[in-house]
């Protein structure tokens, strides 16, 4: 809670991720949300929730929200080349260092992923 209060107050994006594992504490975050609006936030403030679907989230919560879905492809090979294709190749370069990186490592974790989702009696791909 402490930062989004850091985020209401001084115009920060606010991103809480994975808040249907929490439905409890969803009704604190409503109060808390309400008395934002009461006082008024800084007009840069931004509160972004990801979620599942849930019938634990707030009534309130959901009405105050704008909702956007995202489907994502299926099955394993089309889910990471859209996850890898999302970020910029210049900007993974820069961060990864070729030394650090292990792309034999990596081949080998995907094709074990890829042969358990081949081996998966539940994929109808």
């Amino acid at each position: 809670m402490n930062k989004l209060e850091i985020g209401h107050k001084e115009g920060h994006w606010v991103m809480l991720q994975n808040i249907h594992l929490m439905p409890r504490w969803l009704l604190e975050l409503e109060k808390k949300l309400e008395g934002f609006a009461a006082e008024g936030s800084h007009s840069d403030f931004r509160l972004f929730l990801s979620s599942d679907p849930s019938s634990g989230i707030p009534i309130g919560l959901l009405e105050k929200s704008i909702k956007l879905t995202n489907e994502p492809p299926q099955g394993l090979k089309p889910n990471m080349k859209r996850a890898f294709s999302s970020f910029p190749k210049e900007e993974t370069k820069r961060k990864i260092p070729r030394s650090r990186l292990s792309s034999s490592g990596c081949a080998i974790s995907i094709l074990s992923c890829l042969r358990e989702e081949s081996s998966d009696p539940r994929d109808t791909t």
